[in-house]
């Protein structure tokens, strides 16, 4: 016989998130640090809306998005304004980043329900830890990993399935939540369930390519991902396309 604790059980028992226009709204913070490269090379200014197309696959192809195409070739360069980009960063972490609305309390849910969650980004690691230590408590995550010279970067899906192990949670009961074709790809590689969230870096319209993914324009709407899977549109009699429009 079928208990109620079984009939409620999750579809998923875990997550995972991505980190920048996910969890954290942090684009000034990165176009503020940015803009630092640009000045030192005499280049132009970018806008807020112009660095939101440059943030993606880490600060090495931010900087080369950044800079002239004749500069982007120049490898030691690139070298000397990653290493200047991140120590403009390094002192503008969380001086406009903050929280979406909605993830402090999805997290919340999360750990009262005890469902494990971590994070997995190619946001540095070390600036990785200390932007989540200070925006959120990060006894509460399992682990919170960023990239490092060790490893390949996502969407190679080496680093997220660690966490997976970590968490103790087996890859295809697990969700990658994210907000990028990045995100998208690491999902599928790690063989998870990819949710892609619609308020973060990426025009919507163009997540509207991953029609296997569940999307979503509220943070708390993962809860019902974890427990319906791609049934939860079908679930509340909902369609798809309704979590790409922007909330009135």
């Amino acid at each position: 016989m079928t208990t109620a604790k079984e009939l409620f059980k999750p579809r998923y028992s875990g997550i995972i998130f991505d980190l920048d226009g996910t969890l954290i709204n942090s684009l000034e913070d990165l176009v503020d640090a940015c803009n630092q490269v640009m000045l030192h090379y005499g280049l132009e200014l970018k806008s807020y809306q112009e660095g939101k197309k440059l943030i993606g696959r880490g600060l090495r192809n931010l900087i080369k998005r950044a800079v002239t195409p004749e500069m982007a070739k120049d490898e030691a360069l690139v070298d000397e304004a990653v290493a200047l980009m991140k120590a403009e960063y390094a002192k503008r972490y969380t001086h406009k980043t903050v929280a979406y609305d909605g993830i402090k309390d999805l997290l919340r849910y999360l750990h009262v329900h005890k469902i494990p969650f971590a994070v997995c980004t190619n946001k540095p690691d070390g600036a990785a830890k200390t932007i989540v230590d200070a925006l959120f408590d990060i006894s509460e995550f399992v682990d919170v990993v960023g990239q490092n010279d060790n490893k390949p970067r996502k969407p190679d899906p080496t680093q997220t399935l660690e966490v997976a192990a970590k968490m103790g949670v087996a890859p295809g009961d697990c969700i990658y939540m994210g907000d990028s074709s990045v995100d998208y790809e690491t999902a599928k590689n790690a063989g998870m369930l990819p949710v892609l969230c619609t308020w973060g870096f990426t025009d919507p319209e163009k997540l509207m390519q991953y029609d296997d993914a569940i999307w979503i324009k509220n943070p708390l709407r993962a809860i019902d991902a974890l427990k319906y899977g791609d049934q939860m549109y079908e679930i509340f009699n909902e369609k798809k396309q309704d979590e790409l429009k922007e909330e009135e």
